[in-house]
């Protein structure tokens, strides 16, 4: 868990809170797309989509926040 930690504060460190959060939304988008193409299991790509609104929505809090 430290190796994660240290890794994420580093992503934050050099890049800001807001666009590590939208990378991971980006990324959850994603894999909801590779997951509905390739295993057309649309319950897990569902949820992945899901996950992506939601830290999508908190990077934009983050930005107007941080104004």
């Amino acid at each position: 868990m430290q190796d994660i930690t240290t890794a994420l504060e580093e992503m934050i460190d050099r890049h800001g809170l807001t666009h590590v959060v939208a990378g991971l939304s980006l990324i959850c988008s994603e894999k909801a797309d590779y997951i509905r193409a390739n295993f057309q299991d649309r319950v897990t790509a569902k949820a992945w989509d899901a996950d992506a609104r939601g830290l999508l929505q908190c990077a934009r809090l983050i930005c107007t926040d941080s104004k």
